[in-house]
């Protein structure tokens, strides 16, 4: 008996291949289930119309400390 040829899918974001167990019940899906899981949450975030605040990181360069020419 030959074995059944497994079709082989790559998801069109990451690269990363479709397993065929996924691929039995979506033929035809062109991302793997962690991108298109990424791609529902950002459709529920961004077109929820809530706005969400964002950490903001300000870096503030540190002044080279001197040597005290008074120091023992």
């Amino acid at each position: 008996m030959k074995p059944k040829a497994t079709q082989l899918s790559f998801c069109s974001r990451c690269g990363d291949e479709i397993p065929p167990d996924e691929l039995q019940f979506l033929p035809n899906a062109s991302l793997c289930a962690f991108c298109y899981n990424t791609q529902l949450e950002y459709r529920d975030i961004h077109h929820s119309g809530v706005k969400i605040s964002k950490t903001v990181l300000t870096l503030v360069p540190q002044t080279p400390k001197t040597q005290d020419s008074n120091a023992a």
